[in-house]
């Protein structure tokens, strides 16, 4: 998966799902390698991983049943900084979503999100754009996404958000809680969907939002502009520098000082810009080395000497160490258990198109 960015604006909101999960934020933060100096501040960034890492493990460790619908139903437009601020100074709800589909990487860069239309009806869905971030995948963030898109809609049509049905991924939860999802959506329910969503009334889409602010909403739009130019920009050095160490492999290993000097910038300013992403470039190599192992030890015939090599670590034993640190496993193993797993599956399918 592609590094994505995470404006380190936006940890805050994430302390405060860890503190209602009653974490030890500090200690959950280090797990993640976010340095406490980043938090709130525009100009730096974090990966999605370390967001997953600190979603995963809130939602993980939480006592609340409906962790997720609780922290959701909470929500206010105003939770959603510049981008809750655009949304509720535009003149209709429709502005309001054009305008969170445009910055949506500035809060959420790791979802999707869809209008379906539908004979007086349109439906809001959200879908996540990367599968292997684990907390995108439980039944906590399928309500938390779900409850917020409503919450918000009813705070930003100050309650007048006609909401005719509301879907989410995972399957019904039991009856007792099913009464609280019931008590707050108050709408029929589908279980199982394709995807998060909420289905509300078309006219909702062009009635006229009561903060509506052109002015405003001009300036904070200018303003939103120059946060994802930084974004795109910060993002734009660590995949300079996944790329260069792509291209190299095989070429020995290369030093931070020597990418540096390919991509016409100091060995300083680099490492300045990857510390904004909150990025090492010892971890991009890593993550550059690990990704190269992974794909090529499956491949039929694989030389482990020739891969070492490769990668540029000086010996077998180096690139063994190394590759139990990034998979828990040793490189033979993962290759035997990836095997196995591969030819499993083509069994399964030769077996269900033969049935």
């Amino acid at each position: 998966m592609a590094s994505k960015l995470f404006p380190a604006s936006n940890l805050p909101a994430l302390m405060e799902i860890a503190l209602r999960s009653r974490l030890d934020v500090q200690a959950l933060f280090q797990k993640a390698g976010i340095d406490a100096d980043m938090v709130g501040r525009a100009e730096c960034y974090v990966r999605v991983e370390q967001i997953d890492t600190v979603l995963s493990t809130a939602f993980a460790e939480t006592r609340d049943p409906l962790f997720g619908l609780h922290v959701g139903r909470d929500n206010h437009y105003g939770n959603l900084d510049i981008i809750g601020n655009l949304m509720a100074a535009s003149a209709s709800l429709d502005q309001g979503l054009a305008l969170l589909f445009r910055y949506k990487d500035l809060l959420v860069p790791y979802l999707g999100f869809a209008l379906r239309h539908e004979p007086d009806a349109v439906a809001l869905e959200v879908f996540p754009h990367y599968p292997d971030l684990e907390f995108t995948q439980t039944r906590t963030h399928n309500e938390l996404v779900v409850a917020t898109i409503v919450a918000i809609g009813r705070s930003l049509t100050g309650g007048r958000f006609p909401v005719r049905e509301a879907a989410f991924r995972h399957p019904a939860p039991p009856p007792p809680q099913l009464n609280e999802y019931r008590a707050f959506f108050q709408c029929p329910l589908v279980f199982e969907a394709p995807c998060n969503a909420v289905l509300f009334d078309e006219a909702a889409l062009t009635s006229p939002l009561p903060g509506a602010y052109p002015d405003y909403r001009r300036r904070l739009e200018r303003a939103a502009d120059r946060l994802l130019g930084a974004l795109t920009r910060a993002a734009a050095v660590s995949l300079q520098v996944r790329e260069r160490l792509y291209e190299t492999l095989g070429q020995g290993a290369w030093s931070v000082e020597k990418v540096a000097s390919s991509l016409n910038m100091t060995t300083r300013t680099l490492q300045r810009r990857l510390r904004q992403e909150g990025l090492r470039f010892a971890d991009l190599r890593d993550q550059v080395r690990h990704e190269h192992a992974c794909r090529k030890l499956v491949e039929p015939c694989c030389d482990m000497q020739q891969l070492t090599q490769d990668l540029g670590f000086s010996d077998i034993a180096n690139f063994y160490h190394a590759f139990r640190r990034w998979q828990g496993c040793a490189p033979g193993e993962y290759r035997r258990r990836q095997l196995t797993e591969r030819a499993r599956n083509e069994r399964m399918a030769i077996h269900q198109m033969e049935r």
